[in-house]
């Protein structure tokens, strides 16, 4: 399902695949702890471009619109501030087994919402296939590659982090 909201789009999936990567108790602390490759994509996703990536991960029971609940949060960090508005927010509910992605209107522009609904697919299907972990960070990976396309880093400018590169909870 895909809906476009305040210029925003989001993309929201069901991932039966992340019932392993819940109970995987290593992963989880990895991921808890900070140490996760998750954050490493993010930086070098963002070295050659000015967007911006977050990842936020929830293990609320009562959600039942993760969309909303991603909205909410791509709005408290503050994700619509980015100068060229190209923000994307992975939003992944761990308990609920959904995930939502949200780009920004300038991103959104940019790519239109049949890459959202691509993205969201190949998501899916890497939570299948792979941990948790790997699958997020080959989505920011290839959020990060769109990003350059559309909005570059300038090689002699420098490229400040509109936004930190780490995973939030709740």
């Amino acid at each position: 399902m895909a809906a476009v909201v305040w210029g925003a789009v989001v993309a929201v999936e069901t991932a039966a695949a992340l019932v392993a990567a819940v109970v995987d108790p290593v992963e989880e602390a990895q991921v808890e702890a900070g140490k996760s490759p998750i954050v490493a994509a993010i930086a070098a996703a963002e070295r050659g471009t000015t967007g911006e990536i977050r990842v936020h991960l929830s293990k609320r029971r009562w959600d039942p619109d993760p969309f909303a609940r991603a909205q909410k949060i791509f709005a408290q960090l503050g994700m619509y501030r980015t100068n060229q508005r190209n923000a994307v927010l992975l939003y992944v509910n761990l308990r609920k087994r959904k995930f939502a992605i949200i780009g920004d209107e300038g991103i959104h522009q940019a790519v239109g919402g049949r890459y959202w609904q691509e993205l969201s697919n190949a998501l899916r299907d890497d939570l299948h296939s792979t941990h948790l972990e790997n699958a997020l960070a080959l989505a920011v990976r290839t959020i990060g590659l769109t990003l350059a396309r559309f909005f570059p880093a300038a090689l002699e400018a420098s490229n400040p982090d509109e936004l930190t590169n780490e995973i939030t909870e709740d």
